[in-house]
């Protein structure tokens, strides 16, 4: 699996792991205070009775007052600092520099702690205090501090090793017929890229199987004259574009449209692929529904009509693909 592939799979897990911990924090905070009590007495009460064996009840209590406030702060310290582990490590899958990334991360658990505290405020025998922000925002520093300090060291680790020059993955996608003619304008720039070519299955564009060989996969073809058939061939290409894009893991995804390619960008988008459209050589006033649909994502849009710059206002022109 490609590094930028990966990378979006552990942001978006997470910051589900944020957001579980934050609710386990609103939980706990929610408690009733003889119930928050209660279990703090218990974890003391237990970590004493380990400690000491032979322990009169009454020591044992006089133990627990001690203890137990200790507990309480630590329990504090404790979840807030793997609530800084989680977002620091999380704000590490952004392209920030060092000191966004770090003044993002304990800026949110400050605030969290803030939250938490005032939430306190309105839970029977609880109370927010100031101090408890404090040990919260400090656990989450150290958290922070932590994780940066591991990052540092990898980042040095792996700075050291000599890193073979790989070509970047790049995906070819268009629909058969004029657009995938229009696609394999740039055959030239294959041998620069570790490639792979996908179009609609058909008796013609099968032939390019014999010369491209494992360079090229099918999508299924369908047409807008039949639009019952379409709608599930089109759901059916959905997931197969999901497969190829996870099977090849491009770093780029290049098209020429139309209807084939709109899920591909989608898909490509979400995992952290750079997308270029290129809009067909056929409309120089109007845009394509495929144009349309990817625009709003594509990192570099294409037109080859000076006049499409109307309908695509922040597109290139590059000239005539022929």
């Amino acid at each position: 699996m490609s590094k930028h592939i990966l990378k979006r799979i552990i942001r978006y897990i997470l910051i589900i792991l944020i957001i579980i911990t934050c609710y386990s924090i609103f939980n706990f905070s929610a408690e009733e205070g003889e119930v928050s009590s209660s279990t703090s007495k218990k974890v003391a009460i237990a970590i004493i009775k380990i400690t000491n064996k032979n322990i009169t009840e009454q020591e044992l209590q006089e133990k627990v007052a001690l203890v137990e406030p200790f507990i309480r702060k630590l329990a504090h310290f404790s979840i807030y600092m793997f609530l800084g582990i989680l977002v620091s490590s999380c704000s590490m899958t952004f392209k920030w520099g060092f000191f966004k990334k770090f003044n993002i991360s304990i800026l949110f658990c400050f605030l969290y702690a803030c939250t938490d505290e005032f939430h306190q405020l309105y839970v029977p025998g609880r109370s927010g205090k100031f101090s408890d922000v404090l040990i919260d925002t400090l656990g989450a520093f150290t958290g922070i501090i932590l994780i940066f300090i591991i990052h540092k060291i990898i980042h040095y680790l792996l700075s050291k090793k000599e890193k073979k020059e790989i070509k970047k993955s790049v995906l070819f996608v268009a629909s058969t017929g004029g657009h995938l003619n229009e696609l394999m304008q740039a055959k030239l720039l294959f041998k620069k890229y570790n490639y792979h070519i996908v179009t609609e299955k058909t008796g013609i564009d099968n032939s390019l199987k014999k010369k491209y060989g494992g360079n090229i996969s099918f999508l299924i073809y369908g047409t807008k004259k039949y639009p019952v058939k379409y709608i599930f061939k089109f759901l059916a290409n959905c997931f197969i574009s999901l497969y190829y894009f996870f099977k090849f893991q491009p770093e780029v995804i290049v098209t020429t449209g139309t209807h084939t390619a709109v899920p591909m960008c989608y898909i490509g988008k979400i995992f952290g692929a750079k997308i270029i459209f290129i809009e067909t050589f056929a409309n120089r006033t109007t845009g394509t529904v495929a144009g349309k649909l990817v625009y709003p994502i594509a990192d570099t849009f294409v037109v080859q009509w000076e006049e499409m710059h109307k309908v695509y206002p922040k597109s290139v022109c590059w000239g005539w693909i022929y």
